[in-house]
């Protein structure tokens, strides 16, 4: 009895870890941000929870696509790809990178490219709305193919 008990102390923390890992959705249907509330061991320093690609962009990532849409309404539609190709260098999980950048080919009439783009956003794990953008952009694409 007294190793059961054991077993049961010493797995208690993976269980708790485990149930805290499931993502929880607001009423729009995007994804709250999670919190890490585990304490840390007494006299150990905590180290930072790993950055989920994706669920979140860094901030370099967040950047280039802001910069991207500066350069959309300039009519710059050539820097915006250019700077969301490196938006995907920099966080190659991240899905949203790969739908805008699939819109910009679209417009350039590159629907192959845009439609394999938005395919790869889907892939990646996109929320509910953007999957449906990147759905429809398929659709929108193969009817031009």
């Amino acid at each position: 009895m007294k190793i059961l008990k054991r077993v049961c102390l010493l797995s208690l923390p993976w269980l708790l870890t485990a149930c805290g890992t499931i993502p929880t959705y607001n009423a729009n249907g995007t994804q709250v941000q999670e919190t890490n509330n585990t304490v840390p061991a007494v006299g150990k320093q905590s180290k930072p929870a790993p950055v989920d690609d994706t669920a979140q962009a860094p901030a370099a990532v967040l950047s280039l696509m802001k910069r991207a849409d500066k350069q959309l309404s300039n009519g710059d539609n050539n820097g915006a790809i250019a700077s969301l190709e490196r938006a995907i260098r920099i966080a190659p999980r991240y899905p949203e990178t790969y739908y805008r950048l699939g819109e910009r080919y679209f417009y350039q009439g590159n629907y192959k490219q845009a439609r394999s783009l938005a395919e790869k956003a889907i892939t990646l794990g996109a929320d509910w709305l953007l999957r449906r953008q990147a759905e429809s952009l398929i659709e929108r694409a193969l009817a031009y193919q």
